[in-house]
């Protein structure tokens, strides 16, 4: 973690400590002066001859009593909890903002492949339960190697940029858009059984095509489709979206395939 966000959560434990410190001492002064009020206004009302005018000056002293510890609790409100609140605060968003970037890939700021490995779990288990379906969609960048070569790993960095804003901009809402590695992504695909998503397959194939990145650059995806099963572990789905995605490189550039069964 970064010097300064360490920083940003030092005051939060020790402001804790001391607001406990003055919740406890607020509550034990509050509760000195309702007992002594109690106690005084008890024996002022069962023997007032005792001692005559003496409940008007106690009323008195009792709301200076709550008035001082009014004054006391703004005063801690204003220079501790206050300060307080904004370090639980920015801690939070800290804590958020550190969630967000481990989930993200660092260049193309799409979900990564330890954001897959929640949602997979969390996908499948809704299938077994609920019966919802949903597709892995695997695509793989064609010549993505000699791009670098030819042009640089500057220019790869930036078609992989490109080809998420892509891919993403024309996704459902609902759907998940994860780098995978190198040139390949994958897509979870929800509410759609293997044809329809041999459909948004040639949907994102014919969509790479009619791009032409910076450079005047022309390339190709290869997809390779796969429908997830309530039977499914993660590896399982993982494993057959990848024999696709084989099956799809096989055939050539620019191919989708479903379980061996291409799209013609």
């Amino acid at each position: 973690m970064p010097r300064d966000e360490k920083r940003e959560k030092a005051p939060a434990p020790a402001a804790r400590g001391a607001l406990l410190t003055y919740l406890v001492a607020s509550v034990a002064v509050a509760a000195a002066l309702l007992a002594e009020f109690a106690l005084a206004f008890g024996l002022l009302r069962d023997h007032p001859s005792h001692a005559p005018g003496l409940a008007q000056p106690l009323y008195g002293l009792l709301v200076a009593g709550l008035a001082l510890l009014a004054g006391q609790a703004a005063l801690v409100w204003s220079r501790l909890l206050r300060p307080y609140r904004a370090a639980l605060l920015r801690e939070r968003e800290l804590i958020l903002a550190l969630d967000e970037r481990s989930h993200r890939d660092a260049l193309t700021g799409v979900l990564n492949r330890m954001a897959f490995e929640h949602l997979i779990v969390r996908d499948l288990e809704t299938l077994k339960r609920y019966g919802v379906g949903f597709c892995a969609l695997m695509l793989d960048l064609d010549g993505f190697r000699r791009v670098n070569e030819e042009h640089g790993y500057e220019a790869g960095d930036q078609v992989l940029v490109e080809l998420a804003q892509l891919l993403k901009a024309h996704m459902r809402k609902a759907d998940f858009l994860f780098r995978w590695r190198s040139g390949r992504f994958l897509v979870l695909a929800s509410g759609i059984g293997e044809e329809q998503a041999l459909g948004l397959g040639e949907k994102l194939r014919e969509l790479v095509a009619g791009h032409v990145f910076r450079q005047g650059l022309r390339l190709s995806v290869c997809i390779g489709v796969a429908q997830a099963q309530p039977e499914d572990a993660p590896e399982q789905l993982v494993a057959r979206v990848k024999a696709a995605l084989g099956l799809a490189k096989e055939r050539g550039p620019a191919s989708v395939t479903a379980g061996g069964a291409p799209v013609a």
